[in-house]
């Protein structure tokens, strides 16, 4: 009788055996981005011979435990500081007003005031001069880069980015 519960649960085991061999059944790790919007938007200059300029706006709901220090983009146009504000959703004021899809009213913060499901914006900021960490791979592109805790810069790639028209200033 023994040997009988023996036989199977070794068959049982052996048949299993692909599956862990393949990495199936991989622990899944959860990501403390959650993407709700990406898009690129340009600013056209009223001033000619000013440079067309690309912005690049992320509504994230920050997930993790810790709170993050910074983000950086990788983009096409190099290794970019992103601003932070906290977004909230306007809402339908009266039944007449349809709802206004995809616009947020924006709260400056720091990063030490981000907490597990907050909503945010990240706005890529043009102009500065930060070199690309050494850690950072040159094949890198559409990755959003953050730090939590003294961490070293974690990789979060944005599949989709919308594009939305152009902004041409007076």
């Amino acid at each position: 009788m023994k040997t009988k519960y023996f036989l199977t649960i070794a068959l049982g085991l052996l048949a299993a055996a692909p599956t862990f061999a393949t990495g199936k059944m991989k622990k899944k790790s959860k990501e403390p981005i959650k993407v709700i919007e990406a898009y690129s938007q340009r600013t056209l200059p009223g001033i000619p011979g000013k440079q067309i300029t690309t912005n690049y706006h992320f509504v994230i709901v920050w997930e993790g435990a810790k709170n993050p220090e910074t983000f950086f983009w990788r983009g096409e146009n190099g290794w970019l500081p992103c601003s932070i504000a906290r977004a909230h959703k306007m809402g339908v004021k009266t039944k007449k007003t349809p709802p206004q899809t995809g616009d947020y009213t924006l709260e400056r913060i720091s990063a030490d005031q981000i907490h597990k499901g907050d909503t945010l914006e990240l706005r890529s900021i043009t102009g500065g001069k930060f070199p690309v960490p050494s850690e950072i791979p040159e094949s890198a592109k559409n990755t959003l880069y953050y730090k939590t805790g003294g961490s070293t810069w974690t990789p979060f790639v944005v599949k989709t980015i919308g594009k939305k028209p152009d902004v041409a200033m007076p």
